[in-house]
């Protein structure tokens, strides 16, 4: 089978990180461009993280640098759920990296890639968009070279009645807004399949017994704060964007409509993603995911992680 050429527009945290692994070891993806951006921490943070994750797994992926801010808005960081250097109980000491990003601005380097590229491509966004609405804004001809957006963001849950702050989206709700209004095909991977494919405490146990690049993840999870799982475990949201790709048919999925709205709270406004079946729809919405199949794949990528990264260490 021939593998798909990707995009990835990431802020490493705990279940980006995990998401990378899967992407990277599932055996169907060719990642071109990690596009990084700030959001589970400061953008020095995320890019010395997606520095460190492609140096674990013994890769060559070009790292890209976005903004370190939102379009319009200053930066919130996620640092109380996904730890202060971003990977949970794992700290990565900028000193010991041996790699760098490359010069290329995100924005431009994704452009590049797109156009030069003999086929429409993914983009699969499981960080904030800043940098992909940079792109159409500067380079409005991007969106025929892309072939679909596939993100992890918004939520069709409310909490007492009011749209739920989810993070990837409110982090830069304007950027949300010029995606969303490109035409481009979008993927909606909501924040609630994540708390339906979470790593329960014997699945951590497991991914720390299975090697040791699980031994890594399982230090990451200790201390990963998902509000929704808690004590239950870790949710891997980010893992279901890049799962929907590679096994589309364990996702259930649904067309509707989506639009960026804002919410007054206060004297702060967020945004949010609005979802209707009553207008014309723009997006395909995963609503239900097979759960025992998603572990299997992620266990199975795990294990060839692994013995891929064994193999480099020891020639």
């Amino acid at each position: 089978m021939e593998k798909q050429d990707v995009i990835i527009v990431t802020d490493p945290g705990v279940d980006d990180a995990t998401a990378l692994m899967y992407a990277i070891y599932c055996g169907q993806i060719n990642i071109k461009l990690l596009a990084v951006a700030g959001g589970n921490g400061p953008i020095s943070n995320a890019v010395n993280n997606a520095l460190y994750l492609m140096e674990l797994f013994k890769q060559d992926i070009p790292v890209a640098v976005g903004l370190d801010h939102p379009l319009k808005r200053p930066p919130k960081y996620a640092l109380n759920a996904q730890g202060k250097g971003g990977l949970g109980g794992l700290k990565v000491n900028p000193k010991k990296l041996t790699t760098k990003p490359i010069e290329k601005p995100a924005k431009d380097a994704m452009y590049e890639i797109l156009k030069n590229s003999n086929k429409k491509m993914t983009i699969i966004a499981i960080g904030p968009m800043t940098s992909v609405a940079e792109m159409l804004l500067e380079y409005p001809d991007a969106k025929k070279y892309i072939k679909e957006i596939n993100f992890m963001g918004g939520t069709k849950e409310k909490i007492y009645g009011k749209p739920y702050r989810e993070f990837n989206i409110s982090f830069d709700p304007e950027c949300v807004d010029i995606v969303i209004k490109s035409g481009i095909p979008l993927v909606m991977i909501p924040m609630e399949l994540g708390h339906f494919a979470y790593l329960d405490k014997d699945d951590i146990k497991k991914f720390k017994k299975t090697n040791r690049i699980g031994k890594i993840f399982a230090k990451m999870y200790k201390k990963y704060n998902d509000f929704h799982v808690g004590h239950l475990g870790a949710a891997v949201h980010d893992v279901c964007s890049v799962y929907f790709l590679t096994n589309p048919q364990c996702l259930k999925m649904e067309k509707g409509h989506i639009e960026l709205k804002y919410y007054k709270d206060g004297n702060e406004e967020y945004g949010y993603i609005d979802t209707s079946y009553d207008k014309e729809p723009n997006a395909l919405i995963a609503v239900d995911m097979d759960i025992s199949d998603f572990k299997y794949d992620l266990f199975e990528a795990l294990k060839k992680a692994g013995d891929f990264v064994d193999k480099k260490d020891s020639e």
